[in-house]
């Protein structure tokens, strides 16, 4: 039986935690008064919600003394203690708050949800987002105060002065799309707005470009602490136990797109494969965008009509292409997914036009189109998000500024869903599978990338040749994703670990429910507890399930 009190303590402490964090609330659907605001840019932000949290998890735990909570209260304390972990780890033993200069992917990041989520009438959000902008210059400044000249990183300067450079052209576009769509006060509003944000950002540039300067901070976590990192995330296994399991992956993978490279050469080699699925793609970027659209609606039809999982009919997913100042670091696709508390479940996937259209046909062909979708939309992160905010939001709760508690389970599901969309036969042509494969391949090389670079004992370039030469894909994408991975570490080897442990998982509930294993209900639970470390998500779903762990 659920405790009410306990319930009570979530939601004072959730309007407690909001008002330290109004860029969560507009992330999860709570938008008046807290579209209007930014946080604090600086470290009183982090230690607020800190206090916040700890304050949530000691009340939580005398509440668990006194009343039965049920198995989501219980879980909900543990991912607030988890919170409390990560968030420590991420202030005082790897304080990327005062070691990654970027101060705009908070304020970036809000204003594209804003604009492309039709969650308020339109007059409403550009109101919200002229207040936001006008609030910028402030922010800024309190960011800069985070760092005292010493312990930032070189490379994550440099990504956050082009972050900087790219912005302004966004807001131009904000200012270009409200043109003659709102009043003319909110217009008005709009472009003072954007008038100091562009001073601000002005004057941010030149900070970076001193700070460049003097960087000589170092990125690599080492091993100690990436263990502890893991540790913390509950994924059982310590970064020599994931090397091995990302190497022997590889090597598997690589030899079965060998032999389904043979099929689609009549023998030849993979490289002859590689130009034979790539030679079947869009003419144009535009037209990728459109393919991608069909092969979403496709792949959503096809899980409804074989009762792979339970599809919201309401939900809606629109495909755009990745704004400019977001492309340095989503080198491909992303998904937005929907807001807990909106009305209507939206969410954006987007697609990254690449740099070179020449290297269109790469990751934009029309096999990995169908792959990709998968994963993003149908029935991998959006059907996720979808499901997940049909429970209680507190399933979702995370530290503001720390590694993502779930995101093997969030990665790991999406990636699941492109092998068991495949062994079911979608699409299932030896292109796709060639796609799948290579796709797996990049996985597991994420793995290996991910330590060696948390370690230090492999630079970006190397890592970045390292995946070219394993994946073919593009060089200046590697590197972007390269970069990405040093800014997350653990976030790129949560993919292939999280997929390998949803199927290892599932093994062990078919050996456990025997004839009465149903797979539409397996897929539910784990979609339906999709940001919960795995960890905890096993246990709901055994739970769910009446199976014993």
């Amino acid at each position: 039986m659920a405790s009410v009190r306990f319930d009570k303590l979530n939601d004072e402490m959730l309007k407690k935690y909001l008002a330290v964090n109004p860029d969560s609330a507009t992330a999860i659907g709570l938008h008046d008064p807290y579209d209007f605001h930014l946080p604090h840019g600086g470290f009183k932000k982090i230690e607020d919600s800190m206090r916040i949290l700890e304050e949530w998890s000691r009340l939580g735990h005398k509440i668990a003394e006194e009343d039965s909570l049920s198995l989501e209260q219980r879980i909900g304390l543990q991912l607030i203690d988890q919170s409390i972990e990560l968030q420590r780890f991420a202030t005082d033993d790897y304080p990327i708050w005062k070691m990654f200069p970027d101060g705009l992917e908070t304020p970036g990041a809000l204003l594209f949800l804003m604009l492309s989520r039709d969650y308020a009438p339109f007059e409403f959000r550009v109101k919200a987002m002229a207040s936001r902008l006008s609030e910028l210059p402030r922010y800024l400044d309190e960011f800069r105060g985070r760092f005292d000249g010493d312990g930032h990183v070189k490379l994550w300067t440099e990504m956050a002065i082009e972050t900087c450079q790219q912005l302004p052209g966004f807001l131009k576009f904000i200012e270009a799309t409200a043109q003659e769509k709102v009043s003319l006060p909110v217009m008005a509003d709009l472009k003072k707005g954007i008038a100091l944000a562009d001073e601000a950002l002005r004057d941010h540039l030149s900070w970076l470009n001193e700070m460049l300067a003097s960087a000589k901070g170092s990125y690599p976590m080492g091993a100690k602490k990436m263990e502890e990192l893991l540790r913390i995330r509950g994924l059982g296994m310590s970064p020599e136990q994931l090397m091995v399991l990302g190497e022997k992956l590889l090597a598997e993978f690589k030899e079965e797109k060998r032999m389904v490279s043979e099929r689609i050469t009549n023998g030849k080699s993979v490289e002859e494969a590689a130009k034979i699925v790539q030679g079947k793609s869009p003419k144009t970027f535009e037209e990728a965008l459109e393919a991608t659209k069909n092969e979403m609606l496709e792949a959503k039809s096809f899980i409804a009509s074989n009762r792979l999982a339970t599809i919201d009919p309401d939900a809606k997913l629109e495909v755009v292409e990745t704004p400019e100042f977001l492309a340095p670091v989503l080198p491909f696709a992303a998904l937005y997914p929907p807001s807990y508390f909106d009305k209507r479940q939206e969410g954006q996937y987007v697609v990254t036009r690449p740099a070179d259209p020449k290297d269109l046909s790469k990751h934009l062909n029309y096999a990995a189109i169908i792959n990709t979708a998968v994963h993003e939309a149908y029935p991998g992160h959006f059907h996720q998000g979808v499901m997940t905010n049909k429970m209680h939001w507190i399933l979702q709760m995370g530290p503001p500024e720390a590694p993502i508690a779930g995101v093997e389970t969030i990665e790991g599901w999406a990636h699941y869903c492109e092998k068991m969309m495949f062994d079911h036969g979608y699409k299932a042509t030896d292109e796709a599978a060639f796609e799948l494969l290579n796709g797996a391949i990049w996985r597991a090389c994420r793995i290996i990338a991910d330590i060696k670079l948390a370690h230090g004992t492999a630079t970006v370039d190397e890592m970045a040749d390292f995946m070219t030469r394993e994946t073919g894909m593009a060089r200046d994408a590697m590197v972007n994703e390269a970069k990405r991975y040093t800014r997350t570490p653990t976030y790129a080897l949560s993919y292939m670990t999280g997929r390998h442990l949803i199927i290892e998982f599932r093994k062990e509930v078919e050996r456990k429910a025997g004839a009465g294993f149903d797979e539409k209900r397996f897929h539910d639970l784990i979609a339906s507890h999709g940001t919960l470390p795995f960890n905890l998500l096993r246990e709901v779903v055994l739970s769910d399930l009446g199976l014993s762990s």
